[in-house]
């Protein structure tokens, strides 16, 4: 799903089929349940077409759900304090599991040239 959510043009692409496939099934489904040009509202759960509209319409919302989701997790980096505040993390957690993992190293790593390259003040 990354791979359509990458690129315009699948997107669109996805979006504008899914609303075509939407908008013939809607039309067949008024078709099916105006038999003779009258609205019979309890054909409705009968007609196949209201099944196959109901299932195109929750694909079509599971994709933009995913579109918005990507979206999202993109605009979380551009903000400039945010990444740097990402890295800072990182850098930290490795220095934290590094010494979790062979405390006698700890002592390799001088704490105040290590903030002060994070640029902690």
């Amino acid at each position: 799903m990354d791979y359509i959510a990458k690129s315009p043009r699948l997107r669109l692409s996805v979006t504008l089929l899914f609303t075509i496939v939407i908008g013939v099934l809607s039309s067949v489904l008024a078709g099916q349940i105006m038999p003779q040009g009258i609205l019979n509202w309890s054909l409705l759960p009968t007609v196949s077409s209201f099944w196959v509209l109901i299932f195109f319409s929750f694909v079509w919302v599971f994709i933009h759900v995913r579109f918005l989701a990507y979206d999202e997790n993109i605009m979380r980096y551009a903000d400039d304090v945010h990444c740097i505040a990402l890295i800072r993390k990182a850098k930290l957690d490795g220095l934290a599991a590094l010494i979790q993992k062979d405390p006698e190293r700890a002592s390799l790593v001088d704490a105040k040239t290590f903030l002060k390259n994070l640029g902690v003040k």
